[in-house]
């Protein structure tokens, strides 16, 4: 007799946060995206028209933001719909309209209009882009209508660009596009629009000579429509595929998972979008890795804003960010693909020469040898490494900066020492061999007690020409009579090149390994001391003292007691004097700053500091939450502006996991005992 396959346990789970995830999704609100391919195929209009028929129905519908284009018909449509009154934003001595989300919440309608979805806020307002002005709405129940076009969807940004020869710099996440519970695509034939266009429908004459020259060409027309035609039929696809998750129709999982790396490289960013795209086509999970070695850990501002940058394009393509250490690239990806049962990675590749014409071997290559049954995908840089110059150039540089004046005294030390056993070896008549020991024993320490390379190849060559100097024939000379000369100096140079390689590469492992043991302990204390705490004090001292230790911040914990946001817990860097204690107290808890930990209370969400959300805060607010209940903020200013390091990152959010499970705990003692009282 048949019998049903039992589903995994792994396969439930899934299942039932996709069915807690749908719960979340009907409580809040509903949105639904006007799509085109191109300015003017009439979004603004479908929309408005939509809105229109909503009033007739006795729905209240409002305008938040509606961008007119100096378009008769659009401005037609706006009559008689409430609008909501713009926020002018002072931006260098001119006023911008912006759309109010506070008048939007505050008015909270049943469904408002807030057009271009891919805008870019004003400086001065609470989000950065538009989009997450939206994401606020619907997370207080409101129902939004907005527009976009194909070409702001991040993914196929490299598409676009390709077809037009235009970088849009305004683009949305995928995400916010996929989770969208409807989607208009507002089509129209590329004969249609060109003839918009030339009568003045969409720009004005001067605009629209130079727009049906450049952009509004036929061709290109006619690729934007087809990639928004193929988009939206992914998503069909793509929700067909959530319902069976949910439903059991069908498999939980593709078992597909695809892996890409995040670096600094400039065409990087290509890399992670065909990845997201890939992943997305697969129904695969996604994960991007960035590999930090030591130079990284050195870089100079620019390279860590580019590689930073490549991090939030793979965070907002949907990819799960991990991050580990080491020397050896490959071989960490590898390790980390198998680990994490990988079947796809995504790599790029530059099409840069050396001698002759050969390329050189890529790290593509190099991951073949570790892990050769893999799938990988190779997307070429066809501009023939425009901008990987550059980037060896940096690169270089801080090889050179990061000698040290008291690892070059070591070293020209340890030579000093090795010619003068040399002497002493040569005065008690040992052979020639025992003196190169003496040069090589030289090498290894130098490798020791210096930092980096540089100084380990400096005392290789030196050891040759030293030995070459006071012990071969004729002495006091670098001229060598004996022919067999030559290749002793070469053995004694790559055997010294090889022996200070390997120990500096050992120096480098073991600084690592300490650095790692570092951070796993502090979570280890952290989570003990957390478990002792019994009061939201001692859970707020243990969890500021340790990130202090990790972290060298001013640390601010907020508490929530019975709804009520306490008195916030300052926690002051060490090194700040004392007369400069009460004014920086009172400026990291001003009413700017309190009034970003009451939006993290109330959203859940991160805010502040290098966010996009009010980010001219002076620190960083993350929360601490069980269950989407937050029971405390935790800020960190952050007085150079620069982002926390990933893996720093991750480790203070398993600390606030830690510390939220911990006020849990606490909260539900205390309503015990209040229950009890009664």
């Amino acid at each position: 007799m048949d019998t049903m396959e039992r589903p995994s346990s792994e396969k439930m789970l899934e299942k039932i946060r996709a069915e807690e995830a749908q719960v979340r999704k009907k409580e809040m609100g509903q949105l639904k995206i006007f799509l085109g391919y191109a300015a003017g195929t009439g979004k603004t209009y479908a929309m408005l028209e939509a809105a229109r028929e909503l009033k007739k129905q006795q729905v209240d519908v409002i305008a938040g933001y509606v961008e007119p284009h100096a378009r008769p018909e659009t401005a037609a449509l706006l009559e008689g719909l409430e609008q909501l009154p713009f926020l002018m934003v002072d931006y260098k001595g001119v006023k911008i309209r912006e759309f109010d989300l506070d008048a939007a919440l505050k008015r909270r309608p049943k469904v408002i209009l807030v057009d271009e979805l891919a805008h870019s806020n004003i400086r001065g307002c609470r989000h950065r882009k538009r989009y997450q002005d939206i994401e606020e709405l619907l997370e207080h129940g409101i129902n939004v209508y907005t527009t976009v076009n194909i070409q702001h969807l991040e993914s196929l940004n490299d598409n676009v660009t390709g077809i037009t020869s235009v970088m849009v710099r305004e683009t949305i996440p995928d995400r916010v596009f996929d989770r969208a519970d409807q989607v208009k695509l507002v089509d129209i034939e590329p004969e249609e629009l060109i003839q918009r266009m030339k009568e003045g429908k969409i720009y004005r004459e001067i605009q629209a000579q130079r727009a049906l020259q450049n952009f509004f060409t036929r061709d290109k027309l006619i690729a934007l429509r087809e990639i928004a035609l193929r988009r939206m039929a992914d998503r069909v696809n793509h929700l067909a595929e959530e319902e069976k998750k949910l439903f059991g129709t069908g498999e939980y999982s593709t078992g597909e998972h695809v892996l890409t790396c995040i670096s600094p490289a400039p065409s990087n960013a290509k890399v992670i979008r065909t990845a997201a795209r890939l992943a997305y086509a697969f129904h695969a999970e996604f994960t991007a890795l960035y590999v930090e070695t030591r130079y990284l850990q050195n870089a100079d501002e620019k390279v860590k804003r580019r590689r930073d940058e490549n991090m939030r394009l793979a965070r907002s393509l949907g990819a799960k960010i991990a991050t580990v250490n080491g020397e050896d690239v490959s071989r960490q990806i590898a390790e980390y693909a198998k680990v994490s049962n990988v079947t796809k990675i995504v790599m790029g590749r530059t099409a840069h020469r050396v001698l002759f014409g050969q390329t050189r071997k890529t790290l593509v290559e190099s991951l073949n040898q570790y892990a050769p049954s893999l799938d990988v995908y190779i997307i070429p840089d066809l501009q023939s490494g425009i901008g990987q110059r550059s980037y060896t150039v940096v690169k270089t540089g801080k090889f050179l900066q990061g000698l040290k004046g008291t690892d070059i005294w070591i070293m020209l030390g340890m030579m000093t020492v090795s010619t003068a056993g040399g002497f002493l070896l040569s005065h008690f008549q040992m052979t020639e061999a025992n003196i190169i020991m003496s040069y090589l024993l030289g090498v290894m320490l130098t490798a020791i007690f210096t930092q980096g390379y540089v100084c380990s190849v400096l005392a290789s060559v030196l050891s040759v020409m030293l030995f070459n100097y006071f012990f071969t024939m004729p002495v006091h000379s670098l001229q060598a009579y004996d022919a067999s000369y030559p290749v002793t100096f070469a053995m004694m140079f790559t055997v010294s090149l090889l022996t200070s390689w390997n120990m500096s590469k050992i120096q480098k492992q073991n600084e690592e390994n300490a650095k790692r043991a570092y951070r796993t302990e502090i979570l280890l204390v952290n989570s003990k001391k957390l478990r002792r705490a019994k009061t939201r004090q001692q859970v707020s001292d243990e969890l500021a003292g340790q990130i202090q230790k990790l972290m060298q911040f001013t640390v601010l914990i907020y508490m929530k007691k019975h709804g009520v946001i306490q008195v916030p817990s300052v926690y002051l860097r060490s090194g700040i004097e004392e007369e400069e204690e009460e004014i920086l107290r009172a400026g990291y808890t001003s009413r700017a700053e309190q009034a970003v930990v009451k939006w993290v209370f109330e959203n859940g969400h991160r805010a502040g500091c290098t966010t996009h959300t009010l980010p001219n805060a002076k620190a960083i607010y993350l929360p601490v939450m069980e269950d989407d209940k937050v029971s405390a903020v935790v800020g960190m200013v952050l007085e150079e502006k620069r982002e926390i390091a990933v893996f720093e990152y991750n480790l203070i959010s398993a600390m606030l996991d830690e510390a939220a499970l911990v006020l849990e705990r606490i909260q539900k003692m205390e309503d015990l005992a209040e229950s009890t009282a009664k």
